[in-house]
């Protein structure tokens, strides 16, 4: 079982972190999920379109078994992005799920794009379900759930970025905390602490899927 996110944690200005109330489960579907997004722009369907793939994969009462969730989602300046959905399970090791695009695909908003010209009336829930998006599921590691117990004792302060740094290929890191607090985080500074605990999740969540690759 995952201990509760420490209450002591503290804002990061990197570029975003909020702490809001997370109230029932009314943060797990976006508000456009039954709105018809016609006429959108594909790039404001991003988030929640990646908001209704992680919340339907969740399940309907995602908190029966879980404690929580953290959500990351990473964009490479030149490569396809990529996400990763960890199940904090009330039982047992976290269960991790990876989305990985189709080949010659950057962006979910491409995929989005495509989706939309095909079906112009087409709902955030029918966009989420036909995204030809490949997902892997495995369970934590060892060393993945020492990693999470990491997390929840991460120690952040905010953070400036140097005048004299410009940075015009960086990649983004996303991280969402869903549980008791509703969490958010976004950041291309490799510094900072959420960031380098992000990299050392995607290395160890790396070798756990090569490792299980190698033993088929």
């Amino acid at each position: 079982m995952h201990k509760p996110i420490q209450r002591r944690m503290r804002i990061a200005l990197v570029l975003l972190f909020v702490v809001v109330p997370l109230v029932g489960q009314a943060m797990k579907n976006p508000p456009m999920k039954e709105s018809c997004a016609c006429n959108s722009d594909p790039g404001l369907l991003y988030r929640p379109v990646v908001h209704e793939m992680w919340a339907h994969d969740e399940g309907e009462h995602p908190f029966k078994l879980a404690s929580g969730f953290i959500r990351i989602a990473v964009h490479p300046a030149f490569e396809p992005e990529f996400f990763f959905d960890v199940v904090l399970n009330r039982n047992g090791s976290a269960t991790i799920t990876s989305y990985s695009l189709p080949k010659g695909v950057k962006s979910i908003t491409a995929l989005v794009r495509a989706e939309l010209k095909r079906s112009p009336d087409a709902t955030i829930t029918v966009l989420a379900s036909k995204l030809p998006v490949e997902r892997h599921k495995f369970s934590a590691s060892t060393r993945v759930e020492q990693l999470i117990e990491q997390f929840f004792a991460l120690q952040l302060a905010a953070r400036r970025i140097p005048n004299d740094i410009i940075t015009l290929d960086s990649t983004e890191y996303e991280m969402e905390f869903v549980g008791d607090d509703h969490l958010l985080f976004s950041s291309d500074d490799d510094e900072a602490p959420m960031v380098k605990w992000i990299g050392s999740f995607l290395a160890a969540a790396r070798d756990k899927t090569q490792h299980e690759g190698a033993a088929r």
